[in-house]
C-alpha cells in the first residue's frame, strides 16, 4: 500500500476558527463554520469505506510513516463569474487544513503532522455532481533504524 486515491463529492468546507461557548473555565469549543464537521465526517467516512472495501476484516492502520498528499478541489463556478481560476475564497490553506484533519479523523494516518509535502489545487467545475475533492496519499519510505516518536 504505497498510495491510495479518494474522491469525495459534496461542497467542500474549510477549517475555520473556533470560539469558546459557555465560559472559559467550563466552556466548549464550537466551530465558526457549521459545515466543517459534516464535511470532515464525509471525507473520513469515504476513506474508511474505501479501506474496508479493499481490506475486509482489517482495521485502519493509523500509519506513522511520512506521507505526501496531492489534492484537487472542484468548486462550482458561480453563473456570473467569468474568471478562469478560482482566485477567491475559500482559501486553499483552510481547505487543506479541513482535509488533513479528516484524514487523521478517519484513522488512516496517526497525525496530520506526518504529512511532509502537499500539492494543492482549486479548480472550477460546471455541475453540482462534480463538486468535491479528489486526493491521493503517497507514503514515503522511512529511514531505516529510525527511532519512532510517540
Amino acid at each position: 500500500m504505497d498510495e491510495m486515491t479518494f474522491t469525495v463529492v459534496g461542497i467542500p468546507a474549510t477549517k475555520g476558527s473556533y470560539r469558546i461557548v459557555g465560559g472559559r473555565k467550563h466552556g466548549r469549543l464550537v466551530a465558526d463554520n457549521e459545515r466543517e464537521l459534516p464535511w470532515r465526517s464525509a471525507v473520513a467516512n469515504t476513506i474508511r469505506r474505501q479501506w474496508w472495501q479493499a481490506h475486509p476484516n482489517e482495521r485502519l492502520p493509523r500509519r506513522k510513516d511520512a506521507c505526501e498528499i496531492d489534492a484537487v478541489w472542484s468548486l462550482l463556478r458561480p453563473r456570473t463569474i467569468r474568471r478562469t481560476h478560482p482566485a477567491v475564497k475559500p482559501d486553499l490553506d483552510k481547505l487543506a487544513r479541513a482535509l488533513f484533519d479528516a484524514v487523521t479523523d478517519s484513522g488512516l494516518i496517526f497525525d496530520d503532522g506526518r504529512i511532509v509535502h502537499a500539492t494543492l489545487t482549486k479548480t472550477y467545475c460546471t455541475s453540482m455532481r462534480e463538486q468535491g475533492v479528489r486526493f491521493t496519499i503517497h507514503w514515503l519510505d522511512d529511514e531505516p533504524h529510525r527511532r519512532e516518536e510517540p
